[in-house]
């Protein structure tokens, strides 16, 4: 059995020596790419803007989300403002309806319920 092995090995001894070879050149091919394409180092002065940069934007980011609070307060105050006007308009629409009504009275009032009428709406 080790006869056959030592005897497979000297026959295909010339594919051993290409493979082997072969394996080296790939290695060698591996480290001649990888010396060749090192990365760039970035320059401190851009690194520095860069990290700058970044502290800037941390701090608008932050004032941003201030800035959205304050406005979320003021759409609160807006909408209850709107509830208030809307409530107003209600309540004028009610009193126009009342008035009219009396007023479509008052054609028929007699010279007495007139005064009478002024006297207890205006008070004199």
């Amino acid at each position: 059995m080790i006869q056959k092995i030592t005897n497979w090995f000297k026959v295909n001894k010339a594919f051993f020596k290409y493979a082997l070879y072969g394996v080296i050149g790939l290695f060698a091919l591996y480290g001649f790419i990888f010396i060749v394409s090192l990365k760039p180092n970035m320059p401190a002065e851009i690194k520095a803007t860069i990290d700058s940069l970044n502290v800037v934007n941390k701090q608008l980011v932050e004032r941003q989300k201030q800035i959205d609070s304050t406005i979320a307060v003021y759409e609160d105050e807006v909408d209850q403002i709107d509830n208030q006007v809307d409530n107003i308009k209600e309540k004028t629409t009610i009193i126009r309806e009342y008035y009219h009504e009396v007023g479509q009275k008052a054609e028929q009032y007699t010279p007495t319920q007139v005064d009478s009428f002024f006297k207890a709406r205006y008070g004199y």
